[in-house]
């Protein structure tokens, strides 16, 4: 049997050595902090979004039976003399889609489609479009395009008149070329006639970083426009050959939308954009002024008296509280996700 000897002292309780941290530590307290500030960023944009859809989805039915209701702004009709102008505003990028109908800012370029394409069986005489937009995309330009050339076909006498705002470039020029007549404001930047397919490449960097790319194509021109392939000139050439038949396109419009030689088009629809007093001066644009002295215009094309004008505007049915709630998600995911979606693929469009 084993013994302890009483001359040897019981040593005190030591404590136990503390064990080095492992670098995990830390790199999880980075994480847990940043999935923190996300979330703390996040939650109100994503309870305002569902307390918004369920605001929206209690008129969801309503809104698909009903058609728009206007207002009038301006203007006393007497019935028989009475002209209708539908004045309608359209701001921003024209994109042609919106991620969720229920935030759709009523000024956007889906709802400005959407209320052209409502007014051309209604009673309306003209549309006074008051237009504020860099452009954008080729095909979002084109419908609404053709949606006012279907407006001004569908009753004899139709006038559509654009009061411009700070742009009317590019796709939205394009458009403008169904007007009547095209009023600048004094400080209206106008014109970048041309088409863009916008692109980076970055086959350089990623090289440099030891990344590949590892597509698998069909064929030798599925993947142009690849970010981590050196540039092929061939690509290059195909992609110039869409540009250019839509720049074709685009002078062609402006030539017969006003009234101009197509040469002396092609000499400024070079991208470039003007001062209200050379659009004018070439032949782009009608007058410089304001809206408060438009009405007088549009009376004098559709051959009436300015007194027998009724301006109207469509009606939003969402409340203050309601439209706010419902623009936060669409406003982050837009704001979000617009200059990444560009970059996704070649896309050529009108825009400045």
């Amino acid at each position: 049997m084993i013994t302890r000897d009483p001359s040897i002292p019981i040593p005190p309780d030591m404590p136990l050595p503390r064990q080095p941290r492992s670098s995990r530590f830390g790199l999880g307290c980075l994480t847990g902090c940043f999935t923190s500030l996300v979330l703390a960023l996040l939650a109100p944009i994503l309870l305002a979004s569902l307390f918004a859809g369920a605001l929206s989805n209690l008129d969801k039915t309503a809104d698909a039976e009903e058609p728009t209701t206007c207002k009038a702004i301006r203007g006393e009709g007497d019935g028989e003399s009475e002209r209708s102008v539908l004045r309608l505003t359209l701001n921003g990028v024209i994109t042609g889609s919106s991620p969720s109908e229920w935030y759709t800012p009523h000024d956007c370029d889906t709802a400005f489609l959407r209320y052209i394409e409502e007014a051309v069986d209604g009673d309306w005489d003209a549309l006074l479009l008051v237009v504020n937009s860099p452009g954008g995309g080729v095909t979002a330009s084109d419908n609404i395009y053709h949606a006012l050339e279907r407006f001004k076909a569908a009753k004899e006498g139709r006038k559509v008149v654009v009061l411009a705002g700070d742009l009317l470039a590019s796709g939205a020029y394009y458009l403008s070329m169904q007007a009547d007549w095209i009023r600048l404001q004094p400080t209206t930047l106008i014109g970048s006639i041309g088409v863009i397919i916008p692109g980076y490449n970055f086959a350089g960097l990623a090289e440099k970083l030891g990344v590949a790319d590892n597509s698998i194509a069909s064929g030798a021109n599925k993947d142009m426009g690849n970010l981590l392939k050196p540039i092929d000139p061939e690509h290059n050439a195909i992609l110039k050959h869409v540009v250019d038949s839509m720049y074709d396109r685009f002078v062609d419009l402006v030539a017969r939308g006003r009234k101009l030689p197509e040469d002396k088009v092609r000499a400024y629809a070079d991208g470039r954009v003007f001062s209200p007093g050379d659009a004018v001066n070439i032949g782009l644009a009608d007058d410089i002024g304001y809206e408060d002295t438009l009405d007088a215009e549009i009376a004098k094309l559709l051959g009436c008296d300015e007194s027998d004008l009724c301006i109207y505007e469509p009606t939003g049915k969402k409340s203050r509280l309601q439209a706010l709630l419902s623009d936060l998600p669409g406003a982050f995911g837009r704001g979000l996700a617009a200059p990444l979606a560009e970059q996704a693929s070649p896309r050529p469009q009108y825009r400045w």
